[in-house]
């Protein structure tokens, strides 16, 4: 039985990934800029906070050495809100030749036109940019509603032509670029991973999270993901008996999805547990207070001028980094074992709340 929800884990993540960086590679290149990092805000909070998840269900005994081998796969979820559906912001966007010549049409029948789209190609403008995000409601094409739309304000601007320097004023530009939410009002975000943890030696419990190489596509490249984590009761040097079991624990781990994005977590908290019954069957409350952080580059090319074919043939790096807007939760859930199975499920308040639980294979005694 574990053994077909760890593949049956396994496939799900590495097909939902695969389908994401693709669609994501997609919607990207159809923004640059300011507009970029507003869309994928509500996505990297929400894949750290699924990272950060799920890694702990009990503290380790206090024992000095103690045989404890876990493994299967833990699922985690991140609740979105409805201040997650859309953004509004001011900042950077660089324009491709079609919109540039959209912007400079009142000046095509002049001599100067293509110095001027030439400039405006290669120029970031400050615009205002809203729409929905990642996780807003989808592009509905017959209307066009539900889309990023950029709004360029009317501006004087200067360029080079025929050695000269020229103004010009650009009318004001609305353009609605036909990307709405990819997760189309998703209502949380998914992740599993398979996880092996061992112990104790001295308190200390050991955690894994690996998942090998696997090629998405052979355009967007392999996804890797590698975490790793230890737990530490520090109860061992104490002489006095504990009535419960304490852990002050740190846990890390990156993922790669191909070449367009990279993550990264960690974590560094307290937890508290309390076993109750025999070896085989029994019930274990938890809880945990922790610090977090998560981390996301992109990195795509944005094309800005397309052949009749309409393949580009002219792009420009997209290089942008965002951080998680969680920085701490609080953690609280149960455990249950029967025979070598062990269940849990907890919640984590946080300002992205989230959910996770453990399907596990426990040998301990």
């Amino acid at each position: 039985m574990l053994k077909r929800v760890l593949i049956l884990s396994l496939l799900v993540v590495i097909m939902s990934c695969s389908l994401v960086a693709e669609t994501l590679q997609e919607t990207l290149e159809s923004l640059s800029g300011s507009a970029a990092r507003g869309y994928v805000n509500p996505m990297v909070t929400s894949f750290g906070s699924d990272m950060n998840g799920g890694w702990f269900h009990k503290a380790p005994s206090d024992s000095l050495f103690s045989w404890d081998l876990e493994f299967g796969v833990v699922m985690m979820g991140t609740l979105f809100t409805s201040k997650d559906k859309n953004f509004d912001v001011s900042g950077y966007f660089r324009f491709t030749r079609e919109q540039a010549m959209e912007m400079a049409s009142q000046y095509q029948s002049e001599a100067f036109f293509d110095a001027l789209v030439e400039h405006i190609v290669n120029k970031n403008f400050i615009v205002n940019i809203s729409g929905p995000t990642i996780t807003g409601a989808a592009y509905d094409e017959s209307t066009e509603e539900n889309s990023v739309t950029i709004e360029f304000p009317s501006q004087v601007v200067e360029f080079t032509y025929n050695n000269a320097t020229e103004q010009r004023t650009l009318p004001a530009y609305m353009k609605k670029l036909g990307v709405g939410g990819l997760l189309e009002d998703l209502p949380f975000l998914p992740l599993a991973a398979p996880q092996l943890s061992i112990g104790t030696a001295y308190g200390t419990m050991f955690s894994f999270r690996y998942l090998p190489e696997v090629e998405l596509t052979p355009e967007i490249g392999k996804l890797k993901y590698l975490g790793f984590g230890i737990q530490h009761n520090p109860a061992v040097w104490i002489p006095v008996d504990i009535p419960v079991s304490l852990a002050a624990s740190f846990f890390t781990q990156n993922m790669e999805i191909g070449t367009i994005a990279e993550a990264s977590a960690s974590t560094f908290g307290l937890n508290v547990s309390k076993t109750f019954g025999m070896n085989l069957l029994s019930i274990t409350p938890y809880a945990g207070v922790a610090y977090e952080t998560s981390h996301m580059k992109f990195h795509y090319d944005y094309p800005i001028e397309f052949n009749e074919s309409g393949i580009a043939v002219d792009t420009v790096p997209i290089r942008f980094e965002v951080d998680g807007k969680n920085t701490g939760r609080f953690t609280t859930g149960l455990s249950f074992r029967i025979g070598f199975f062990n269940l849990n499920a907890d919640y984590n308040f946080a300002q992205y709340p989230s959910a996770s639980a453990g399907v596990m294979f426990n040998f301990s005694f």
